[in-house]
C-alpha cells in the first residue's frame, strides 16, 4: 500500500446541532506519531472520527484519507474487541472482515502477540482479560491487516505504565513500518513522546507544533516558589495558581509581568504549558475549581505557625494507616504476598503498579472489605470497622457518583450518609450546574464532584483509586491543589495512578509487582537505581526495527528512541549496520551520521518496568517466557545496574 499523508484544513464538526470540533488544521505525515491532547470532551475523538469517515465534516476538508477502508485502522476508545470471542477468534474475526489471506494473517497474528506479551492468552475470552490486556489486543486488531492510516482513541488511558509501554513498543513499531499513527491521549508524558501534538480544549485547537514548540510558545508568564514559604502558602488558593510536589506555580495573563512578592521566574514545561493554554481560554475570574473541604478539626490552624504537613516532619506522630506483611489468597492465587503500608497524618502516599499487582486487594483490606489471609491492616490504630471507616473519605475509579442525580443532589446524599450538613460553599459550588444530571457533566468535573462529596465530613484519611483518569492538566491540577490542601490540614492520602507525572505530587511511593512491594520512598529514591540509553539517529524507523529484532525494550520519544537497562555496547551492538557505510563491510569505518548513543537517567515508568522484570527474575522465572500477558522484552536487570 501507498504512504499516507492527510491534511486537515480547517475543519469543523457538530454533533446534534451542537459544535464539537471547531477550525482543526493540520497534516498527519507517513512514519509518524500524532498526539491529539486533551480531557473528556476536547475533541480528540470527534477527530479521529472525521479522519476515519465516520463523521462528515460541517465546514472545511480533509485531503489524502486512503480510497479503501481496508487501509485504515481504527481502535475505539473502548478498546474495540469482541468480549465474547478468544482472543484468537478476534483475530481470526478482523482477518476474515479485511479479507487477510490465512498464512498471512497467522503469522502477523502470533507476531504481534508476541509484541504484546499476549502469546499466551490465545485461548481466553477478551472479556476476562484485564484492561490492558484488552487495550493492547484493541491496537493489534488496528494494526493486524498492516493499515497505512491508524486511528487510536485513548489506547492507554487507566492502563498501567508497564502495559502502556507494551502499548507504546507496538504504536512506534506501526510507525517505523510507514504508517501514518494519530492518537489520542490525556497523559502529557506520553504525549511528549509523539513526533507532533496538538492540544485541544472545548472542541478548539489551542497549539500545534512539537512538544518543544508548543513549550516555547507558553503564553503569560509563569513564576514559581517553595511550597512551604509564607507567600507560596498566602497565593496558592488563588485561581491561577497550583501545586506541584514542593513547589507553588503562578501564572499571569499578561507577557513580561513583574512577579508576585517572595516569588522567581519559572521555566515552562508541557504540563504548565497546557494549564497556561487552558486558563487562559476561561473567562477572568475564578475557574470552575472546587472550593476547599471542611478542614480537619482535630488539626486547626493557628496564623503563623508552621503548616500541619510541617508539624507531621517534625513530630512524627502515630500512623493513620499500618499494613504490616499482609498476604492474601484467593484460592491458589496470592493477590498479596507480604505487603507492607504506612500512611501518616499530612502525607500523601501514591500507590503504584501494574494491573493485577495487587493495588485494589490493598485498598479493599484497607476499607475492611476484605479480611487478610496472614498479617494485620489497622486504621487509627484498630480493626477497619464501621466506626473508622466513617473517618476516611473513599474515591472509586469509577467517581462512585449516582449518575441520574445533580451535583447538589449527590453532595445532600453524601452529606446525609455522613449526617452533617452540606457546607454553604461547596453547595454554592455545586448550583452552578443545576439540575443537570451529574452522567452529562463533563469528566473533570464529574472527578472533581467525587472528591467533594469524599470530603464532605472532613475525613482524616482519602483514599483514592485512579481519581484524575482521563482529565485534562487544569482540571488534574485542580484536583491536586485540593488533595494539597487536605494533607495541609493534617489529612492522610492513598492515591492510587497510572499516572508518572502525578507520581511527583506524592510524598513517598510505593510500587507493587506481583502482590509484592517491589520499591518504595521518594520518586528520586525510586528512580536512582536505574539508567536508560537515548538513541540519537535521523533512521530511527530502522534502528527501532532493529532493536525490536534484537529483542531489546525500545521506546520511542519523538524522534528519539530510548532504552532501558540495557548497556550501550549491547545496544550499539544491535545497531552496528546503522554505524558502518551502507554497504560496507564489518570492518568499514564508522558513518559521520552514525547514531549517538547516552546514557541517561531512567523516567519513573521505565525504573517501574525494570523493577517488575527484576521480581519477575527473583521468583527464578526463564525470562523468555513471560508470564500470561505480560512482555519482558527476554531481559531482566539486576537493581541498580545496567543489564549484562
Amino acid at each position: 500500500m501507498a504512504a499516507v499523508t492527510v491534511s486537515v484544513e480547517a475543519v469543523s464538526v457538530e454533533i446534534a446541532g451542537r459544535p464539537a470540533l471547531t477550525g482543526f488544521t493540520g497534516t498527519f505525515s507517513p512514519g509518524t506519531v500524532s498526539a491529539l491532547v486533551g480531557g473528556d470532551g476536547a475533541g480528540k475523538s470527534t477527530l479521529l472520527r472525521a479522519l476515519s469517515g465516520r463523521l462528515r465534516p460541517s465546514a472545511g476538508r480533509i485531503l489524502g484519507l486512503p480510497e479503501r477502508r481496508a487501509e485504515i485502522g481504527v481502535q475505539p476508545a473502548e478498546a474495540g474487541v469482541w468480549r465474547a470471542l478468544s482472543v484468537a477468534e478476534n483475530l481470526e474475526f478482523v482477518a476474515h472482515a479485511y479479507r487477510v489471506p490465512a498464512a498471512t494473517a497467522r503469522a502477523r497474528g502470533e507476531l504481534l502477540l508476541e509484541r504484546a506479551g499476549l502469546q499466551h492468552a490465545r485461548g481466553r475470552l477478551a472479556g476476562a482479560l484485564s484492561g490492558g490486556m484488552r487495550q493492547k489486543l484493541g491496537v493489534v486488531l488496528a494494526t493486524l491487516h498492516e493499515p497505512r492510516l491508524v486511528l487510536l482513541d485513548e489506547p492507554t488511558t487507566g492502563v498501567d505504565p508497564i502495559s502502556r509501554a507494551e502499548l507504546w513498543a507496538l504504536i512506534a513499531g506501526a510507525a517505523a513500518d510507514g504508517a501514518t499513527v494519530v492518537f489520542a491521549t490525556s497523559y502529557l508524558d506520553e504525549a511528549e513522546r509523539a513526533s507532533q501534538l496538538h492540544v485541544l480544549g472545548g472542541g478548539a485547537v489551542l497549539a500545534s507544533g512539537t512538544a518543544a514548540q508548543i513549550i516555547a510558545g507558553c503564553p503569560g508568564t509563569l513564576w514559581s516558589a517553595d511550597a512551604a514559604s509564607p507567600p507560596a502558602r498566602a497565593a496558592e488558593r488563588g485561581p491561577l495558581a497550583w501545586r506541584r510536589g514542593d513547589a507553588v506555580f503562578v501564572w499571569e495573563r499578561e507577557p513580561g509581568a513583574p512577579p508576585p512578592p517572595g516569588f522567581r521566574a519559572a521555566r515552562a514545561d508541557l504540563e504548565s504549558t497546557c494549564i497556561a493554554l487552558l486558563l487562559r481560554e476561561e473567562p477572568r475570574g475564578p475557574g470552575p475549581a472546587a472550593p476547599a473541604a471542611p478542614a480537619n478539626p482535630a488539626t486547626p490552624e493557628t496564623p503563623g505557625a508552621p503548616t500541619p504537613r510541617a508539624r507531621r516532619t517534625a513530630a512524627a506522630p502515630a500512623r493513620i494507616v499500618a499494613v504490616d506483611d499482609a498476604v492474601q489468597r484467593f484460592g491458589s492465587v496470592t493477590a498479596l504476598a507480604g505487603v507492607s503500608l504506612t500512611v501518616a497524618p499530612g502525607e500523601i502516599v501514591g500507590l503504584l503498579g501494574g494491573n493485577g499487582a495487587g493495588k485494589t486487594t490493598l485498598m479493599r483490606v484497607l476499607l475492611g472489605l476484605e479480611t487478610p489471609s496472614a498479617g494485620s491492616a489497622t486504621l487509627f490504630g484498630g480493626p477497619p470497622d464501621r466506626a473508622r471507616r466513617r473517618r476516611l473519605g473513599y474515591v472509586a475509579q469509577g467517581t462512585g457518583l449516582v449518575p441520574m442525580l445533580s451535583a447538589t443532589e449527590n453532595l445532600r446524599f453524601a452529606s446525609a450518609v455522613q449526617g452533617v450538613p452540606v457546607p454553604k460553599e461547596l453547595a454554592g459550588w455545586a448550583a452552578q450546574w443545576g439540575r443537570a444530571p451529574v452522567r452529562d457533566l463533563p469528566l473533570g468535573s464529574r472527578r472533581l464532584l467525587a472528591f467533594a462529596a469524599a470530603s464532605v465530613h472532613a475525613p482524616e484519611l482519602l483514599v483514592l483509586d485512579e481519581p484524575s483518569s482521563g482529565m485534562d492538566a487544569l482540571s488534574r491540577t485542580r484536583l491536586w491543589k485540593e488533595l494539597h490542601a487536605r494533607a495541609d490540614t493534617g489529612a492522610g492520602i492513598l492515591v492510587s495512578t497510572h499516572y508518572m507525572q502525578e507520581a511527583a505530587q506524592c510524598d513517598r511511593l510505593v510500587v507493587l509487582t506481583a502482590g509484592r512491594v517491589s520499591a518504595s520512598g521518594t520518586l528520586a529514591a525510586v528512580v536512582a537505581p536505574y539508567r536508560s540509553v537515548r538513541i540519537d539517529t535521523a533512521e530511527w524507523g530502522a534502528a527501532f526495527a532493529m532493536l525490536r529484532e534484537a529483542g531489546l525494550p525500545a521506546l520511542l520519544d519523538g524522534r528519539t528512541i530510548r532504552v532501558p537497562g540495557v548497556p550501550a555496547p549491547r545496544i550499539a551492538a544491535a545497531l552496528a549496520p546503522l554505524h558502518r557505510s551502507t554497504g560496507a563491510g564489518a570492518g568499514a569505518p564508522a558513518r559521520a551520521d552514525a547514531p549517538r548513543l547516552t546514557e541517561v537517567p531512567a523516567t519513573l515508568d521505565e525504573a517501574m518496568l525494570l523493577t517488575a522484570r527484576a521480581d519477575d527474575r527473583s521468583e527464578g522465572e526463564v525470562t523468555d517466557r513471560p508470564r500470561p500477558g505480560r512482555t519482558l522484552f527476554r531481559t531482566a536487570p539486576s537493581p541498580g545496574r545496567m543489564l549484562p
